[in-house]
């Protein structure tokens, strides 16, 4: 017998993992942003379930609409102004006409199984992902011989592709099935053989839509042999076996099942032409360039065959710079396969399961703000894209909740959505969301980054601005309230998802303990941010005269930020609202992160009170989203150690499976996107800081990472950073910048420099021994060398 050892090929920029998946959180991921798939590896009977973005299924028939509560707004004031913060709560929900509700629950299509015989002992097992490509691999070898399964969901074509190969004088002989995987009482199924096409289609029970799904099973070489029976074909001494496949959502399923599914039918018999290699360079050429628009060296060189289980298992006191290396470039994988017309939910685009936790949604009160927080510094503005316009579609719902809920024109956004609607709906007396007014900025401040960005006027006019009026609108509308110094109240306000503490002398006096609250930090940054964003913008472009003059009034009007006892930036800005530290949330801390109003410059007082309210701040459940988002505040406040520390907890704490993805909480429970899409965020954050005008180098850099380069970033002053490169133990820097327009802008190392040469040396000054002043000429590279 030829024993033909099967392709062994590390990929240069991916995982390698030594074990089969036993659950579907362990298994490898891929996708192109509408579909996805989670490949088990196993090697005699393997699973692949099969995800895409638009399946959710459906809890009502239509859209439940919030009866008018706006004319208890009153009311509502009064109680809260009293104590009865519960009390307001309650009327509120109350008059909602619902209980909360949950948005549409994410779920998996179905899965593709194949099984084969047993014979021998299975040995050199592998399987791997590219993040280059998205190819999936999974090869061994036994007594037959070897074997080959490789998978990638093409962005060309739309279409999943398997490979199944068998080396030497192996033979493929097993069974290609289905299974349903549908929760029961969901929807109801069907299976269907016709040729060599196994088809699926599934009507949901509670609405007309669903969903179809076709594989086209084609054998190659000379050999093999297919047959249906049972739904499912039985395949005989093939040597090499593609599985082309593709999903649809339906909104009508009795009226297009089958008309999709002959045109799903008629597109695979199509691609079936195209050999497997010329269908995957065709998808590599468009996922690769995204891939590598960037990239972060850091630590010893990337020992290829290093499997994840050997990452994950080594523990160490010092940072493990080759995991987090792994970790940012999977969080860049992540965001890329799940972002298409949608960006990544909580689950990204996978999930094995139907109904998972919070609905697999996009909740808006910090995750999908996460995952999304390095589309433009970190340079993927196609898969920002997905993000766009999602906040684009439901943007019009918006209107619908600030007339219904408050009677206020402009926008107030939902906390949680499934991509068809954002009517706010989720909330009750317990969890008051429907009181929190920052949503909306936070949610389109993204739009306004990638204008800091891009520089590209005509997209800030035509979509960043109309956004940013509509919620200048709302606050126009909304704050009609007043303080005893004559500044605007919020009023309702929350602050997510905290409770402020309230003293035991007004609890006596009969206030209430509740999330409901009045002047939360977050709605009052975020009003700033917008405002402040609005006139420094619009006077630059010339625009909107009138509407800055009204802007400018609502912004003198806003209440000034508050130090509690401790010396820490308050929650709420009310004198007994206090802080509760114990939380997983710091929206608080909003203008530090995401915005940029607190900096030890401008803002010294404040910054060294947020400084302080980081410090305090405790874990609570230990969520991985709370980790990230404290270590890029962190990061933002120049504190390295802090960074240093979020970052070990989260590659030690047990967030990470083998697959490389993570969890929601500790013990690898619940899987979750959040920590993978935000990773390259912190680590961006360290490395760069900018704002127009300004950028920062290393501001927060961990102890341990003395040497590394990162290329292709972005910064919020139009220059992109096409390579820095730094060697602490020799104190050299260099960094080759390019702008997008002819600008002067401040270069700040804060740790010191000693002096600075350039390929220009013209174009560079060295102003004290921080700060480098450089200009730049539009798209003409500058190459600064620093001695620190």
């Amino acid at each position: 017998m030829i024993k033909k050892e099967v392709n062994t090929e590390i990929p240069a920029r991916g995982l390698v993992s030594e074990r089969a998946a036993e659950r579907w959180e362990e298994a490898l991921v891929t996708g192109n942003g509408k579909m996805g798939a989670l490949i088990y590896g196993q090697p005699l009977n393997e699973t692949i379930i099969l995800n895409h973005e638009k399946l959710y299924e459906p809890f009502h028939e239509d859209v439940v609409q919030n009866n008018h509560i706006a004319p208890y707004l009153g009311e509502i004031r009064e109680r809260m102004k009293k104590g009865k913060f519960r009390d307001a709560a309650a009327l509120f929900a109350d008059k909602s006409g619902h209980s909360l509700l949950w948005t549409d629950a994410y779920h998996p299509a179905y899965a593709l199984k194949w099984n084969q015989s047993e014979q021998g002992v299975i040995e050199n097992y592998r399987r791997s992902v590219d993040f280059e490509t998205g190819e999936v691999k999974v090869s061994w070898e036994d007594e037959r011989g070897g074997y080959e399964r490789n998978l990638f969901i093409s962005r060309a074509d739309d279409v999943t592709i398997l490979q199944m190969k068998a080396i030497g004088d192996g033979k493929l002989n097993g069974e290609l099935l289905l299974d349903d995987l549908i929760h029961e009482g969901s929807g109801t199924y069907k299976v269907m053989t016709d040729g060599a096409h196994l088809s699926f289609a599934c009507k949901y029970t509670v609405s007309q839509k669903g969903y179809v799904g076709s594989s086209y099973i084609l054998l190659k070489g000379e050999k093999g042999n297919i047959s249906s029976e049972n739904e499912r074909f039985i395949i005989e001494e093939a040597n090499e076996i593609i599985v082309f496949t593709e999903i649809i959502p339906l909104s009508d399923h009795q009226k297009e099942e089958t008309e999709q599914l002959n045109k799903l039918k008629s597109k695979l018999l199509t691609l079936a032409e195209t050999e497997y290699i010329d269908l995957l360079k065709k998808h590599e050429q468009l996922h690769r360039e995204m891939f590598n628009r960037m990239s972060l060296s850091i630590g010893p060189p990337d020992e290829g065959d290093v499997t994840t289980e050997s990452l994950l298992f080594n523990q160490s006191q010092e940072l493990d710079q080759r995991l987090l290396q792994k970790m940012f470039d999977m969080g860049r994988y992540v965001f890329i396969c799940s972002s298409g017309d949608y960006p990544p939910n909580l689950v990204g685009l996978w999930t094995g399961g139907w109904r998972p936790p919070w609905s697999g949604d996009f909740t808006t009160d910090a995750n999908v703000n996460l995952a999304v927080s390095s589309g433009g510094i970190g340079n993927m503005r196609e898969a920002l894209e997905g993000y766009f316009h999602l906040i684009e579609k439901i943007s019009p719902d918006w209107k619908i909740n600030a007339q219904v809920l408050y009677g206020c024109r402009g926008f107030l956004a939902g906390s949680k959505t499934d991509g068809n609607h954002n009517i706010h709906t989720h909330f009750n007396v317990d969890w008051p969301l429907g009181f929190w007014t920052a949503g909306a900025q936070w949610l389109v401040m993204p739009f306004f980054e990638w204008f800091q960005i891009s520089d590209d006027k005509e997209f800030f006019v035509q979509r960043a601005l109309p956004l940013m009026k509509e919620i200048a609108l709302f606050y126009e509308d909304f704050l009609t309230e007043e303080d005893e110094n004559g500044k605007s109240l919020f009023i309702p306000s929350y602050s997510p998802e905290n409770t402020p503490i309230i003293s035991q002398e007004l609890l006596q006096q009969g206030w209430q303990t509740s999330q409901a609250s009045i002047n939360a930090t977050m709605d009052i940054a975020v009003a700033k941010e917008l405002l402040t964003n609005l006139i420094q913008t619009c006077v630059e472009l010339q625009i909107e005269h009138e509407n800055i003059r009204k802007w400018k009034k609502q912004l003198e009007k806003l209440p000034d930020y508050m130090i509690n006892e401790d010396g820490a930036l308050k929650e709420w800005i009310h004198k007994d609202l206090h802080d509760q530290y114990d939380h997983r949330h710091i929206s608080h801390l909003y203008p530090v992160w995401p915005g940029h109003e607190i900096t030890p410059e401008l803002t010294p007082q404040l910054f060294k009170a947020a400084e302080k309210a980081l410090k305090l701040r405790e874990r609570e459940n230990y969520s991985a989203h709370g980790v990230m988002h404290c270590g890029i505040v962190a990061a933002r406040l120049k504190n390295k150690a802090v960074v240093r520390e979020n970052l070990k907890l989260l590659l030690e704490g047990d967030y990470i499976y083998s697959s490389l993805v993570t969890s929601h909480n500790p013990n690898r429970e619940i899987y979750n996107v959040d920590a993978n899409c935000s990773v390259p965020t912190l680590v961006l954050e360290m490395l760069v800081y900018s704002y127009p005008g300004r950028i920062e180098l290393l501001p927060a850099l961990p102890e341990e990472i003395t040497k590394g380069c990162l290329t292709g970033a972005l910064t919020r002053t139009a220059v992109d950073i096409n390579r820095l490169e730094w060697d602490l133990e020799m104190k050299k820097m260099k960094v080759v910048l390019q702008s997008k327009k002819n600008q002067q802008v401040e270069i700040r190392i804060r740790e010191g420099l000693t002096s600075v040469s350039s390929n220009h040396p013209d174009l560079v000054h060295l102003d004290d021994q921080t700060h480098v002043i450089v200009t730049l000429l539009e798209n003409e590279p500058l190459e600064i060398n620093i001695d620190l």
